[in-house]
């Protein structure tokens, strides 16, 4: 069977694109005292808004934020410039998106060596095409799923919906991952994980603070990885996320 997980948000703008690059950093490292030295990967099936290369494509903040020797190409397969849901995009571009490759290409990552960590375009219910959902490639890699949620007002709402929905199409819950807070001493924070717990009878496996602007030297990603692994390591159940790698 394969492993990782597959990252997905209760709406845009979560900072699940720097949750997961965090996230794969702190992974990469504990595979990498291991023994038995696995290859995370990562893959960005889809991302629009943004041109391959930017700073502000996800594709590069993935590569730049985990450390890991992977290209930028290799790690997204559609790039779309439209700031839309990828359907939409895709259209306005005149390059409707070919979901059996897409999903061709998914399988093969799965065969690969080593677990992967794949970040889905938005939410579950975002169109990827006139008939396919993200939710419909989750169910295809049948990787467990990570959910990034927000921590305040309306979080319960998003993140109950989130997972009632992944359960009614057959897909696996892994953790919550509650992602930028501003005041950690806020009770808020706690009364909305315990709510989350208790009506959606899932983990929220930790919190971490909103991120701020992107690094722009190779130098400054590098203290960021050092900070944002320790900051996950702190506030995050890495012990419950390395159950899936």
């Amino acid at each position: 069977m394969s492993t990782g997980l597959f990252v997905t948000g209760t709406d845009t703008d979560v900072g699940k694109t720097w949750v997961t690059g965090a996230l794969a950093a702190a992974i990469h490292r504990r595979l990498g005292s291991e023994e038995r030295k696995q290859k995370l990967r990562l893959w960005k099936p889809v991302q629009s808004g943004v041109r391959m290369g930017e700073a502000q494509a996800d594709s590069y903040r993935l590569v730049h934020g985990s450390g890991l020797q992977q290209k930028e190409s290799d790690t997204a397969t559609i790039t779309l410039e439209e700031p839309l849901a990828p359907w939409m995009a895709a259209e306005r571009a005149g390059t409707p998106m070919d979901w059996d490759e897409l999903v061709r290409e998914g399988r093969q990552r799965l065969q690969a060596d080593g677990p992967l960590l794949v970040e889905g375009a938005g939410g579950l219910i975002v169109p990827l095409t006139e008939h396919c959902l993200v939710a419909d490639l989750a169910a295809v890699l049948n990787l467990p799923l990570l959910i990034v949620a927000r921590p305040k007002l309306g979080t319960v709402n998003h993140t109950l919906l989130t997972v009632e929905y992944a359960r009614q199409r057959g897909l696996r819950v892994a953790g919550v991952i509650m992602n930028g807070y501003e005041d950690e001493l806020d009770p808020m924070l706690k009364e909305n994980q315990r709510m989350i717990e208790t009506f959606g009878q899932v983990r929220v496996w930790g919190m971490l603070p909103w991120v701020g602007e992107s690094p722009q030297t190779d130098a400054a990603w590098s203290a960021w990885r050092d900070l944002w692994v320790e900051t996950v390591e702190r506030r995050i159940d890495m012990q419950a996320v390395m159950e899936y790698f």
